[in-house]
């Protein structure tokens, strides 16, 4: 599963949003700024390109960058990008340490921290020239253009269980191959969704109200969980787009 966004605030604010998983049914528009997102867990490796039910594919795939490290110096590869307006930056660690990300204009990360090996998502709502920037390394970013990309059609929720532990509402969900779905953490403790068999190590952790985007890529059915709580499951049907 590929984290698309992650929200510090659900999409439906008029402030930016925080990492995560990856599809934007429509991308979700918060409205300044840039909403980080993070990686999905257990996405299957192969990633489809293509429209889903007629969405225009750069609402659901994200444009990548990846955090590079030599000795002790960082740099982000490619270090200049243009995407359009409300799609969606993906930021890969590869260095060995988690890095903080910020931008100039603010594009509202707050607190976006990109752990080694963790692919994150930012979604930028508005037009303009950004310098997205970790540990010295600087990224040219300049959005443009109009888009259709809105909130995703599918949302899950981790809250706390009437009879104690935690759950996801709705415990099932039917998406297309590589539309994202919002997951948000309402249950007042850090929470780490996987799903499936975690092939890239890309763990989705989800802070206490954080929002993320997620997204698989294969067509199947995907048991989700929280690493820190087994008893919290979703089953996720992917269908073919």
């Amino acid at each position: 599963m590929r984290r698309a966004l992650q929200m510090s605030q659900p999409w439906l604010t008029s402030a930016a949003v925080a990492v995560a998983f990856v599809t934007l049914a429509a991308c979700g528009a918060p409205a300044a700024g840039g909403v980080p997102g993070t990686t999905a867990t257990g996405s299957p490796p192969a990633r489809k390109a293509g429209t889903v039910a007629g969405i225009d594919p750069k609402c659901t795939k994200a444009t990548t960058t990846k955090i590079t490290q030599t000795d002790a110096a960082y740099a982000f590869s490619p270090a200049a990008l243009t995407i359009e307006r409300g799609a969606a930056l993906a930021v890969v660690n590869r260095s060995n340490s988690a890095r903080t990300l910020s931008a100039s204009p603010d594009a509202g990360m707050v607190a976006s921290v990109v752990d080694p090996g963790e692919r994150q998502i930012i979604q930028f709502p508005d037009e303009g020239t950004f310098r997205v920037r970790s540990a010295g390394a600087v990224l040219r970013l300049t959005v443009s253009g109009d888009s259709g990309c809105g909130a995703p059609a599918h949302a899950l929720t981790i809250v706390t269980a009437s009879s104690g532990g935690y759950t996801f509402e709705p415990a099932k969900v039917t998406v297309a191959a590589t539309e994202n779905f919002a997951v948000t953490n309402q249950s007042g403790t850090a929470q780490t969704v996987v799903c499936g068999k975690d092939d890239d190590g890309a763990n989705s952790r989800l802070a206490k109200g954080e929002t993320q985007l997620l997204a698989l890529d294969e067509p199947g059915r995907y048991t989700c969980t929280s690493s820190q709580h087994s008893s919290a499951k979703v089953t996720i049907t992917v269908n073919a787009d």
